[in-house]
């Protein structure tokens, strides 16, 4: 769908899976296989396991949301009604995405549930509602820049297709990359 034809060549998630005491979801650790550091339309980045190109790693975002949830009531209703996970306090949240508007995407994690069966959580900022999608991570992803009814999280506007921007390509590509990047006509 996005036109990105890269060798997979993804992550090691062994130290992070140890450290959250689970394991993470397959199509997440296959999309971070197959995709590299970057983002999908430009928009939307999974966190990776170490900070490598800029990228947020998914162990500094997880110990930061449960170190901002301890320390204030103000802090844990961020999370509220999920709270953080911790192998320590049971089911809760672990982000493993973000966008540039301000968007945040976690796994609603339970240790007692199959990985792949985790839902997905995300809101479009702070101070709007939480939305809780029966999917798989990279069926939200695919949804998120590929179907425009899935609102209010798609940034897809058909006809224009969805890509892939590496982070070696320059962002914000100029109005002419970003319209041949997104073209209906390009070629793959």
């Amino acid at each position: 769908m996005t036109g990105w034809r890269q060798g997979a060549e993804g992550p090691e998630w062994g130290q992070v899976e140890a450290e959250l005491g689970v394991a993470l979801p397959g199509d997440f650790k296959e999309l971070s296989r197959r995709f590299v550091p970057g983002t999908f339309w430009g928009y939307l980045s999974l966190l990776r396991p170490t900070d490598e190109h800029f990228e947020t790693p998914l162990l500094s975002m997880w110990h930061g949301g449960r170190q901002v949830s301890a320390q204030s009531k103000f802090g844990a209703q961020i999370f509220e009604p999920y709270g953080v996970y911790g192998p320590d306090t049971g089911p809760g949240l672990v982000q493993w995405g973000l966008d540039i508007t301000e968007g945040d995407y976690y796994w609603l994690v339970d240790s007692s549930v199959e990985p792949d069966r985790w839902p997905v959580v995300s809101r479009r900022a702070e101070d709007e509602p939480w939305h809780q999608f029966d999917m798989s991570t990279a069926e939200f992803v695919y949804r998120v820049i590929a179907d425009p009814e899935f609102k209010p999280f798609t940034v897809a506007d058909p006809p224009r297709q969805p890509f892939y921007l590496p982070y070696w390509a320059p962002y914000p590509p100029s109005p002419e990359e970003w319209a041949a990047l997104s073209s209906p006509n390009r070629e793959d």
